[in-house]
């Protein structure tokens, strides 16, 4: 509308809230990371099965890491929200949004490598809710906030994962921009001009992993 190309994409994130009627998870259980890549747990004979198919032999592949974890509600409830984002390519967010069918059974199977008893529900995944939707990122997984090339336009957004966590402060930094007050030292690391500077792009060469789950 502005005629400005922002440097984002759309990135899809799914997650399954899952019953947890054996109490495999305890509800005292923190936030579960498993930062290590892995390959999904299958009998041989699943392995098998599997490879028969050119569809079905990707779930044979190495997964990469971030399958994450946490109970949710209060001691009563018997929920786990379970997420795992594998395919990390840039997408067009469509509407409504889908999932690979695959999805359930890949982020229990991808959590049970660090918690063993959720392998309790391998060959019937108990109730379960899957949902949904984009983060919209930039390369680099660091926000937008500042002025854009037209006077009078800001940008505050690419969020990803973290809105929750950096929302207040970023829109502190959009009003300090707006208003014309004294700019933090760290203004610049979320300007759109970033990446005008020779010096960023030869960062982001070499930046390495964004942090994102």
């Amino acid at each position: 509308m502005l005629g400005v190309d922002l440097p984002i994409f759309a990135e899809k994130h799914g997650k399954i809230a899952l019953s947890d009627p054996l109490n495999c998870v305890p509800r005292v259980t923190p936030l579960v990371i498993w930062s290590d890549d892995q390959y999904l747990p299958w009998s041989e004979e699943e392995r098998e099965m599997l490879a028969e198919s050119e569809e079905d032999r990707k779930l044979l592949e190495r997964f990469p890491s971030g399958v994450h974890m946490r109970p949710e509600g209060g001691a009563d409830s018997p929920i786990l929200l379970i997420l795992w984002t594998y395919d990390m390519d840039s997408v067009e967010p469509v509407f409504p949004i889908t999932f690979d069918m695959n999805y359930p059974e890949i982020v229990l199977r991808g959590m049970s490598t660090v918690i063993p008893a959720l392998r309790s529900y391998f060959h019937k995944i108990p109730r379960y809710t899957l949902d949904g939707g984009y983060y919209m990122k930039t390369r680099e997984n660091r926000l937008l906030a500042g002025p854009l090339p037209v006077d009078g336009a800001y940008v505050c957004g690419a969020f990803s994962g973290y809105g929750i966590m950096a929302s207040p402060a970023a829109s502190e930094l959009l009003a300090a921009h707006i208003t014309g007050s004294a700019l933090p030292h760290y203004a610049p690391a979320f300007s759109l001009s970033r990446y005008d500077d020779p010096a960023y792009q030869k960062l982001l060469d070499n930046w390495g992993a964004s942090g994102q789950l």
